[in-house]
């Protein structure tokens, strides 16, 4: 089984945690929106990327853990490749998913699983709402068990 990448809450979700540093970043837009993460100690790799949200004032990332050749298959893909490839690493698979603040960081996180029916999506809107929407149901379930939580 793949180690789940650590994630700090107020880190800033292209480098989520001081156990991973950045090897390769795969897009930019104002910051890195989508790259490889290799745990500082361990052979691990991590892809992460932003699906929704760069421009705004929140925005949600996914993280998934990767094998090493497919972190260097991510190193050689460009254009529509690199697109379809990265989104075959976030289906079907248990991914990490957090909500960042542009100012905050990171400020909320969850586990997702992201299901698409058919042919992988060739954007990130469909990626974007499965995430936001397991994400959500969590969010939700965790936030009714501490209301229903009874001070002692």
């Amino acid at each position: 089984m793949k180690e789940r990448i650590v994630l700090e809450l107020e880190a800033q979700p292209w480098l989520p945690s001081n156990s991973v540093r950045m090897i390769r970043e795969l897009n930019h837009y104002d910051m890195p929106t989508e790259g490889i993460l290799r745990h500082r100690f361990l052979p691990r790799y991590y892809f992460f990327a932003c699906i929704d949200g760069a421009v705004n004032e929140y925005s949600m990332w996914v993280y998934v853990s990767i094998s090493r050749s497919e972190a260097r298959q991510l190193k050689k893909l460009r254009g529509d490749d690199l697109r379809h490839f990265e989104a075959g690493l976030l289906v079907d698979r248990p991914v990490d998913a957090v909500m960042a603040h542009e100012n905050r960081g990171i400020v909320q996180k969850g586990q997702a699983k992201i299901v698409v029916h058919g042919p992988l999506p060739a954007s990130e809107p469909k990626l974007a709402q499965e995430a936001w929407s397991s994400v959500n149901k969590q969010i939700r379930a965790e936030a009714g068990a501490i209301e229903r939580m009874v001070p002692c």
